[in-house]
C-alpha cells in the first residue's frame, strides 16, 4: 500500500511538469506571434507614413509649379526677379494651404507637413544658342529649375527633387507706330486756319453776342487770333491775369457774353502768330486818355508758342489711309450699286410748313419711334417721344468710310470712327449710349474734303460739319413738333471738320441756336461767323474709350522688345528622383 501511494505521487509530479512546460512553450509561441505581429504593424505604419510623406512631397512639387505658373510673369514676384536678374538663386515657396493653415481650406493630409524650395541656375550655353538663332542679345535667359519638396508625416520624411528647363524671353510685341483715332486727343480746340474776326464782338450787337467757351484740354491756334474780352470774363476767369480787372473796360455793349473764354483750357498754344486779347486797359489818372485799346498782350499766363504739329502726331491721315483701314466702305463711284444707300430725307412741321430736306445723303438716324415706347406708370399720362426709344441707335464699330454726304442725328453706340469724304449734316443731338455689352460707347466724326469736287482755297465746299436743324411733326405721341430741342444741340464725340463747321438754317430763331460739344473740335478752316450763336466745348478724351475697342486702328507696325520677360517652363523633365531629406 505504501508503495502504490508513492507511485501515484510520482506520476502526479510528472504531469505537473508537462503541464508547466506546455504552458511555457505556448507562451513563447504566443509572445513570438505577438512580437512578430507588432513588428509587422510597425513596418506597415512606417510604410504608410513613408508613402504619405512621399505623396506630400510630390504634392508640394505640383503646388510649387502651380504657384510659379500663376505668378512667374509678375515683375513684383521674388521668383520673377530671381529668374530675370540673377545667374542663380533660390526661393522658398509658401505651401501653407496644403497644411490647412489657410482659413476655409482643408489640409491635403491631416497632420502632414510640406516644405519646398525652388532653385535657379542660368545656362549660358543655352542662351548663346538662342542668340545664334537670331534673337537679339540680352533678351533671352534659359536654365535649369530645381524644385525640392519635402513631405513629413508623423516620424517619416521623404524628399523629391525635380528638375525642369525654364526659359525667359523679353516680350516682343508689334506696337502701332501710328494709329488712327481721336484727332488731337490732348486738345479741346485745334485750329489750323482761323478767320481773324472770329472772336470779335460786333459794336452794335448788344442783344446776344456770340460766345465761345473751351473747358479742359489744350487750345491750339496755328496762326493765332485776337480775342475780344467782355467785362464779365474780365471780372471772373481772367481776373488774375489782368492788372486792373475792375477798372479795365471790355469790348461790346452787353458786357456779359461774346468773344472767347479760353481761360478754362489747360493751355493755349500757337505756332506762327500769338493768341492775344483785345480790351481797353486802364492807364492811370496821369495818363490821357485814361483807357487805351490793347491788342498785343498774350491771352493769359499759359499762352505759349509751340513747334508745328505733324499730322501723325495728332492722329491725322489721308483719305486713302482711312479707306485702307475701313471695315465698312461705301463708295458709289467705285461700286455703282452702293448708290442705293443715298436718298433724300425730308422733315416737316405740323400742317406741312417749314420743310427741311437733306438731298442725296446716307441717313444715319438714331432716334426711335414713340409708338414703340413701353408704357410705364410714370409715363402713362406723359408724352413719349422718339428719344425714349433707343432700339434704332446708329451702331458704329471699327472704321466706316463713306464717300459722299451723310445725315447724322440721334443715339449712337459702339466704339468707332465715321470718316466721310464729303459733308456731314447734323440735324440734332448726337448722343452716345452703352453698347450691347453694356460698355461705354465712343464715336469719332471725321469730315474730309474731296479734292475732285472741291478745289477752293478759302471757302471749302466739302469736308464740312453742317448743323442744319429741322422740325419733326412726328416727334411725339401728342403730335407736338420738334423745334426747341434743336436750339441747343448736344454733340458727344470728337469732331474733325477739314472744311470747317457751320450753321445752316433760315429760321428766325437762328440767334438762339447754341451748341455744346462734349469731346473736342478740330478744323482746318475756322470762321466763327458761320457757326451757331454760343458754342461750349467741354473737353473729353474719347481716345481712352476708343482704345478699348478690339478693332485694329494701326496704320503701320513695328516690332519692339519690351523690358518685361515672358517666363515659361518646358513640359519635359530633366530628372525626377527621390533624395535624402535635407530641407
Amino acid at each position: 500500500m505504501p508503495y502504490s501511494r508513492q507511485r501515484r505521487a510520482s506520476r502526479s509530479g510528472v504531469a505537473l511538469f508537462f503541464i508547466l512546460a506546455t504552458i511555457v512553450v505556448i507562451s513563447i509561441i504566443v509572445y513570438g506571434m505577438v512580437f512578430f505581429m507588432r513588428g509587422e504593424v510597425h513596418l506597415s505604419e512606417n510604410y504608410v507614413d513613408g508613402v504619405s510623406a512621399l505623396l506630400l512631397a510630390e504634392a508640394g512639387v505640383e503646388e510649387s509649379l502651380f504657384t510659379m505658373k500663376r505668378q512667374m510673369n509678375d515683375p513684383k514676384n521674388p521668383f520673377y526677379a530671381m529668374i530675370t536678374k540673377k545667374e542663380e538663386g533660390s526661393v522658398d515657396i509658401d505651401l501653407s494651404n496644403l497644411e490647412g493653415k489657410i482659413s476655409g481650406v482643408q489640409p491635403i493630409l491631416e497632420g502632414g507637413k510640406v516644405k519646398a524650395r525652388i532653385s535657379w541656375k542660368n545656362d549660358p550655353t543655352a542662351v548663346a544658342s538662342l542668340a545664334a538663332q537670331g534673337f537679339p542679345p540680352d533678351i533671352a535667359r534659359q536654365g535649369v529649375l530645381t524644385i525640392e519638396s519635402r513631405g513629413t508625416f508623423h516620424n517619416s520624411s521623404k524628399q523629391v527633387e525635380v528638375k525642369k528647363t525654364l526659359k525667359a524671353m523679353q516680350v516682343a510685341s508689334q506696337i502701332p507706330g501710328n494709329a488712327v483715332g481721336m484727332i488731337a486727343p490732348d486738345h479741346g480746340l485745334y485750329l489750323n486756319t482761323s478767320q481773324q474776326d472770329s472772336f470779335k464782338i460786333q459794336p452794335l450787337d448788344f442783344w446776344d453776342p456770340w460766345g465761345f467757351t473751351v473747358t479742359g484740354g489744350k487750345v491750339f491756334m496755328r496762326d493765332g487770333a485776337r480775342i475780344d474780352l467782355p467785362k464779365w470774363l474780365m471780372l471772373t476767369d481772367l481776373r488774375r491775369d489782368l492788372e486792373h480787372p475792375w477798372l479795365d473796360q471790355g469790348i461790346g455793349w452787353n458786357g456779359f457774353n461774346g468773344g472767347g473764354n479760353l481761360a478754362k483750357a489747360d493751355s493755349i498754344e500757337y505756332q506762327n502768330a500769338p493768341v492775344t486779347r483785345d480790351y481797353y486797359k486802364w492807364m492811370g489818372l496821369l495818363h490821357w486818355p485814361w483807357w487805351e485799346e490793347v491788342k498785343n498782350e498774350n491771352y493769359d499766363s499759359v499762352t505759349k508758342q509751340v513747334p508745328a504739329y505733324e499730322p501723325k502726331k495728332i492722329n491725322l491721315y489721308s483719305a486713302d489711309t482711312y479707306r485702307q483701314l475701313a471695315n465698312r466702305l461705301v463708295d458709289p463711284q467705285t461700286t455703282p450699286s452702293q448708290s442705293k444707300y443715298f436718298t433724300q430725307v425730308n422733315f416737316k412741321e405740323a400742317f406741312g410748313t417749314n420743310q427741311e430736306t437733306y438731298s442725296n445723303v446716307i441717313p444715319l438716324y438714331g432716334w426711335g419711334d414713340w409708338r414703340k415706347v413701353p408704357n410705364k406708370y410714370s409715363r402713362y399720362l406723359g408724352n413719349p417721344n422718339r428719344a425714349n426709344d433707343t432700339t434704332h441707335a446708329v451702331e458704329i464699330n471699327g472704321l466706316t468710310f463713306i464717300k459722299g454726304d451723310v445725315f447724322l442725328e440721334g443715339w449712337v453706340k459702339g466704339k468707332g470712327l465715321l470718316v466721310v469724304q464729303g459733308n456731314i449734316y447734323v440735324g440734332g443731338d448726337v448722343l452716345t449710349m452703352p453698347d450691347d455689352a453694356g460698355q461705354q460707347s465712343s464715336v469719332g466724326i471725321i469730315a474730309l474734303r474731296d479734292p475732285k469736287m472741291d478745289t477752293s482755297v478759302e471757302n471749302p465746299t466739302t469736308g464740312r460739319v453742317i448743323y442744319q436743324p429741322h422740325h419733326d411733326s412726328d416727334w411725339s405721341r401728342a403730335g407736338i413738333t420738334h423745334p426747341f430741342i434743336n436750339l441747343s444741340p448736344r454733340l458727344e464725340g470728337c469732331f474733325f471738320a477739314q472744311g470747317g463747321m457751320e450753321l445752316k438754317t433760315d429760321s428766325k430763331m437762328q440767334k438762339l441756336i447754341n451748341m455744346e460739344i462734349v469731346g473736342n473740335l478740330v478744323t482746318d478752316y475756322f470762321d466763327r461767323r458761320r457757326m451757331p450763336n454760343d458754342v461750349s466745348i467741354k473737353y473729353y478724351n474719347w481716345q481712352e474709350i476708343l482704345a478699348q475697342s478690339n478693332y485694329d486702328y494701326s496704320v503701320d507696325k513695328k516690332t519692339q522688345w519690351g523690358t518685361k520677360y515672358d517666363v515659361s517652363i518646358k513640359k519635359e523633365l530633366v530628372s525626377w528622383r527621390e533624395v535624402d531629406a535635407t530641407l
